[in-house]
């Protein structure tokens, strides 16, 4: 973001802190524990965040030929990372699926 000269925006960072803490409250009748679902659900949601990372990355390497600010080498290692990520995650997703499935 720095090399692109994008300010971070400290109300954005506060938004996501906010969310992230209140996605934390589920209706599910376990207050003070973890539901069955949650490992399966975190595991879901964090490789959807690869996959977006992967692709946003994979749309600035597609302007880093002409985009002198942009190092395309940087973004390939960034991309192959965020692939990788998201294969180790889908792993541990469907482990986490067959824990849940398997639970009486």
């Amino acid at each position: 973001m720095a090399s692109l000269g994008v300010t971070v925006r400290l109300y954005k960072v506060g938004a996501v802190w906010v969310g992230e803490k209140a996605g934390r409250l589920k209706f599910n009748g376990r207050l003070f524990s973890r539901s069955p679902l949650s490992d399966l659900e975190e595991l879901e949601l964090l490789r959807l965040g690869a996959e977006g990372k992967a692709a946003g990355w994979r749309t600035l390497r597609t302007l880093a030929d002409t985009d002198t600010r942009l190092d395309a080498g940087r973004l390939d290692e960034l991309i192959s990372r965020a692939s990788s990520q998201a294969g180790e995650l889908e792993e541990l997703r469907v482990h986490a699926a067959r824990r849940v499935i398997s639970q009486p």
